[in-house]
């Protein structure tokens, strides 16, 4: 999983205001070559690697919420990172058994609120130190934004793939 340290709390906010659309523009609409496909039943086929686009919605949205709950606690001086944080790039996540819509729409909601978390959080709150959730080592605020932001996009890179797998 790729990590761009280069990424700014105001850059992060703009992509994860951006990854609704980006996984609706993927997920909610059947190619243009088919239109008979139904997006439930394509996004629930699993691709060469086990995983579906539903699998990888549900990781997005499911990372977006830690993200929320992390940078909620920076006015309380330190952050507990949640366990998922171990592994971002292979956390799984149980699929709810939700449409394909049901489940943009979460994400829009996810989303919505963790950059609206972000938006809050003051110059001087980045450089909060998390406590990660097993091991030694501290890092900041800004960094596990970072990690989920980069996680997120991969698990939309990874919902095209699927896609281009499957509707083959």
């Amino acid at each position: 999983m790729p990590v761009d340290r280069a990424l700014s709390p105001g850059d992060a906010e703009v992509a994860i205001r951006s990854f609704p659309r980006r996984f609706r523009a993927l997920l909610a609409r059947p190619d243009d070559e088919d239109e008979r496909l139904d997006p439930d039943e394509i996004g629930r086929r699993p691709g060469p690697e086990g995983r579906t686009a539903v699998d990888h919605l549900v990781a997005a949205e499911h990372l977006l919420a830690l993200l929320e709950e992390t940078v909620a606690q920076v006015p309380g001086g330190e952050v507990r990172l949640p366990g998922a944080f171990a592994d971002l790039g292979d956390a799984r996540f149980d699929d709810p058994g939700s449409s394909v819509p049901t489940l943009l729409d979460r994400l829009e909601a996810t989303a919505e609120r963790t950059a609206h978390r972000i938006a809050a959080v003051p110059n001087d709150g980045w450089a909060t130190p998390t406590r990660p959730p097993e091991g030694p080592g501290t890092s900041d605020v800004l960094a596990a934004t970072q990690e989920v932001v980069g996680a997120v996009a991969d698990h939309l890179r990874a919902t095209a793939r699927v896609l281009a797998e499957v509707r083959t």
